[in-house]
């Protein structure tokens, strides 16, 4: 099969004299994508990151400094972490593969197919050689410095026989900037990297403490995964099962977007209808003796052997406000053991939400196990 081999010029980064130099090869009637070339990057932190789409298989990543890469996929893309020794200007050679998932005549190939590595770090020139069937053309070229690289094609032949104009998508690259950046979050968060996640937060919301908040979700959750609901809304879920429903508004700063707003609340199974009357009665008398500073009633309602010590719990309990109602929020399906999640507003800046482990006692609930953690 004859190919056309037309060779694309992008300004990515304005400034600086580094080139990169990038061979594309693209099969559209497949959609079988082939990528490989060398970027010299300049990070500003050990572990930046790189967004391409779902299913690609990663052949070849090597960097002057790297120690080691990690793969997250994701519906709407695959995250690549990497980690660097040292933070300085150096050369990423990359080399990936797969399909895209796109039908008809004519494509743009633009962010939401991320055809091409949406960076998390600045890159200079770059030199694109795509070769195409050769029934196959560029309509045009739409991007302009410094936004990711976007290009229309065609099948020649399909366009003569129909003698339509082209049709080509609008891109809602708003969706697709928050989606990146969210999985940027998402990557940092599971790293437990605070300063990783403070670049994504304007300096009012860095002040909260919501970066310490967010890298101290306990590690037994296991790993988080995120899913874009709309550009207010996401969730976060954990390996564990436990989901949480943020809130949040974007802010544009210098160019890019960060979190100006935060607020996460406890998604989940309502507790079951023949279980809410006891187990609120049991977190209603645990609360007052807590409130009563009862530490031999509340020695009862602790298991002997809870990993944190039984003693260790009744003082963290003794520490909690209890002048407020506690709430139960949700619950396991499962019900030995069985997990609820109770919120309690300690401090008007201070709220914890406390997973407790409950199984039948003699007399009433016992509490088997306990995590916690602080909602700001």
């Amino acid at each position: 099969m004859k190919k056309g081999l037309v060779i694309l010029c992008l300004l990515l980064l304005l400034g600086g004299t580094a080139s990169a130099e990038v061979s594309v090869f693209f099969l559209p009637e497949s959609g079988f994508l082939r990528v490989q070339g060398e970027v010299t990057i300049r990070p500003a932190i050990a572990s930046p990151s790189f967004m391409l789409f779902p299913g690609v298989q990663i052949t070849e990543l090597w960097a002057d400094e790297l120690q080691e890469y990690n793969v997250q996929r994701g519906m709407h893309g695959t995250m690549v972490s990497l980690s660097l020794r040292q933070v300085r200007p150096q050369v990423l050679s990359f080399a990936y593969e797969g399909f895209l998932d796109l039908q008809g005549s004519q494509y743009l190939l633009d962010r939401s197919t991320l055809w091409f590595p949406e960076f998390s770090f600045p890159f200079e020139n770059a030199q694109i050689d795509l070769v195409l069937p050769d029934s196959w053309e560029i309509v045009n070229w739409q991007s302009q410095a410094p936004m990711y690289p976007s290009l229309v094609i065609r099948d020649t032949t399909a366009a003569l026989a129909e003698d339509v104009a082209p049709v080509i998508p609008v891109q809602d690259e708003l969706s697709s900037r928050i989606q990146m950046q969210l999985a940027r979050l998402t990557s940092a968060v599971n790293q437990r990297h605070v300063t990783e996640i403070e670049a994504l937060l304007s300096p009012s919301l860095k002040e909260t403490g919501l970066a310490r908040y967010l890298a101290s979700i306990p590690p037994s959750y296991g790993s988080i995964s995120s899913e874009l609901q709309d550009p207010f809304t996401f969730l976060l879920k954990t390996e564990r099962g436990y989901v949480y429903e943020a809130s949040v508004v974007w802010q544009e700063s210098q160019g890019r977007l960060v979190l100006q707003s935060f607020q996460m609340t406890p998604q989940g199974a309502q507790v079951p209808s023949e279980l809410l009357p006891s187990i609120e009665s049991f977190v209603n008398d645990l609360r007052l003796l807590v409130q009563e500073e009862k530490r031999d009633q509340l020695l009862l309602s602790i298991a002997e052997d809870i990993a944190q010590g039984q003693e260790q719990v009744v003082e963290f309990f003794l520490s909690l406000n209890a002048t407020e109602d506690w709430t139960v929020t949700t619950a396991s399906e499962v019900l030995v053991p069985f997990i609820i999640t109770l919120f309690v507003p300690h401090t008007e800046d201070t709220k914890f939400l406390l997973h407790l482990g409950l199984e039948p006692g003699t007399e009433n609930w016992l509490i088997h196990s306990l995590e916690i953690v602080s909602v700001g």
